[in-house]
């Protein structure tokens, strides 16, 4: 920040010197309105200047004509209009259209599901979105409940629980009843709401606690079966962990290891991701060795091993959608690969279609969940929406930085050739971990795409639009992970700060904060939700005129008639 700084006023002294009539004439037309740090800020605009040269940049918003020694010629409000932009494309992220005609289909298709987004100040759909809170509600059309849904998306925080350590991952388990969250400290929590409050007045406690047997590091994935019976989970060994989850008694749980190679303990591998299929019979998993394992879950064995997988780890697996063959897989370098189960020999596996376009690796996958369209999030600092339709025909990508300790570098957003991706959605930070990032759930219509962020933000994008819908800011380390309530307006994130955080939707809220990416609303979400620290008010106490008999003087008649 102080190079920056340096730089910015170094120009804006060269600016000052060389063309200071240009100069005056531009601290006349902005001096006027300008706040306290005017001085900073109209160093950046006039940086923001040199950097607008023909030819420098793709991007049309900022293709200005330029005078003979190379400064733009703008009227003001050219000026405004170009810092406006600029602005939006900062706070509202980018979207390119990779694939028109996907995007259309895949648009009308959740259109057709949900409707446009209303305005959040209709009173109609206050009162609808409350009835939905309530239990046995009437609203049974999925298409207004996800219109509703949509309406009301989280604005306000309400804190879970902060542990001193590092939280890695986090999950709604049992339709939304439970809260699952893994930490650094070998642990994983378990936390519940009381079903016999509403929504506004029940508060997620914790009411289970495991001990993993065995930890490297961290705890990297968890894993619940649809059911929610089962749990497994991986770290820095050689095997998956299941265990059978019994919350009737105090939870005493028995970890079983499945080994990934014959020899238990041969080898010392990362397991980055672990997921049940859809019945709970088998486990898929990826790892650091650029394999991917399947496991018989009832008979505690490998049934398959995918060898060389990727050219490099394999972060992120999941089955393409329940009672599909498909599984997903995505690595480092930087391709999403698709197999099927069905087409598996004895002899070689090989993908039966690829996705390329990234620029660096693949940090999580997932399905949509239409037997269509899935994304992947990336340390290229962007998101790919891709359709199943259409694979790629280009080679992975080799890395050239670590993003676990240094910035990302330049160029890493610029499209590459022969990129079949539909959209391609950026305004997050992938750094540090394998920040994760999500279909939104089936009562929105599968509308939006969330994500954690390496700036402590939990990111809502609108397909539709290709903006962002929502910043969530009130963690102060990296947003691993998020998950969205199956069939709530609610979000829960675990983070770097120990903090598990419940994002929910609060009225009193919204006028404060639309619109919702406003550069001038820097505390979006910051403060818990009034119902979870609501103390009234005290009134003070007013200071009574003492009378002349309390203190011990006689009390006159004109006295009492003057008081």
């Amino acid at each position: 920040m102080g190079n920056w700084i340096t730089s910015t006023f170094l120009r804006f002294d060269l600016f000052q010197r060389h063309q200071p009539n240009r100069f005056l004439e531009y601290t006349r037309v902005q001096h006027s309105n300008q706040s306290p740090a005017y001085s900073v800020r109209t160093a950046a605009e006039i940086v923001a200047h040199q950097r607008m040269k023909p030819n420098h940049s793709n991007d049309s918003d900022t293709d200005f004509s330029s005078d003979d020694e190379g400064c733009p010629k703008m009227t003001p409000h050219e000026e405004q209009q170009m810092f406006e932009r600029e602005q939006h494309i900062a706070f509202s992220g980018r979207c390119h259209i990779g694939d028109p005609e996907s995007c259309t289909q895949l648009r009308n298709e959740i259109n057709s599901r949900c409707g446009p987004r209303p305005s959040t100040s209709n009173n109609m759909e206050f009162i609808l979105n409350r009835d939905l809170q309530k239990r046995g509600t009437s609203i049974s059309n999925p298409r207004t409940v996800a219109r509703v849904l949509n309406s009301h998306l989280p604005n306000q925080k309400r804190r879970v629980d902060r542990v001193a350590t590092k939280s890695f991952c986090t999950q709604y388990i049992q339709n939304g009843t439970k809260i699952v969250v893994a930490s650094q400290d070998e642990k994983i929590r378990f936390y519940q709401r009381n079903p016999d409050k509403s929504k506004y007045r029940s508060k997620y406690m914790k009411s289970d606690e495991l001990r993993v047997d065995q930890c490297g590091w961290s705890i990297l994935d968890t894993a619940i079966s649809l059911n929610g019976d089962l749990i497994a989970y991986g770290t820095w060994k050689d095997a998956v962990f299941v265990g059978k989850l019994d919350f009737t008694e105090r939870q005493n749980i028995t970890w079983f290891p499945i080994d990934l190679n014959g020899e238990p303990g041969r080898d010392h591998c990362a397991v980055f991701c672990v997921k049940f299929s859809d019945s709970s019979e088998q486990i898929v998993c990826g790892t650091s060795q650029y394999s991917i394992h399947v496991f018989d879950v009832e008979q505690r064995r490998r049934i398959r091993t995918i060898v060389n997988a990727h050219e490099d780890d394999v972060n992120s697996v999941c089955f393409a959608d329940l009672g599909s063959n498909l599984i997903y897989s995505a690595g480092d370098d930087g391709l999403v690969k698709v197999w099927d189960k069905r087409a598996w020999s004895d002899g070689d596996v090989e993908p039966v279609g690829v996705f390329a376009g990234h620029r660096d690796g693949v940090t999580h996958v997932d399905s949509r969940q239409d037997e269509r369209y899935l994304l992947s999030n990336s340390k290229d600092q962007t998101i790919k929406v891709w359709d199943l339709r259409k694979f790629s025909n280009m080679s992975g990508v080799s890395q050239h930085w670590d993003y676990r300790w240094q910035p990302a570098p330049p160029g890493l957003c610029q499209p590459v050739a022969g990129d079949t991706s539909v959209m391609t959605l950026r305004g997050h930070s992938v750094l540090h971990t394998l920040v994760r990032a999500n279909f939104s759930p089936e009562s929105t219509g599968r509308r939006y795409i969330y994500t954690g962020c390496a700036r402590g933000e939990v990111v809502v994008y609108d397909i539709m639009s290709g903006t962002v819908s929502r910043r969530l800011k009130g963690h102060t380390a990296v947003v691993r992970e998020c998950d969205w309530h199956p069939t709530e307006n609610e979000i829960v994130s675990s983070a770097w700060d120990g903090v598990t955080t419940v994002w929910t939707w609060d009225e009193r809220q919204e006028g404060v904060i639309a619109p919702y990416d406003h550069p001038n609303i820097s505390q979006f979400g910051d403060e818990d939700s009034c119902d979870e620290l609501f103390q009234p008010v005290k009134k003070q106490c007013r200071r009574q005129r003492k009378t002349m008999s309390s203190r011990g003087h006689p009390c006159s008649s004109s006295s009492i008639s003057q008081n």
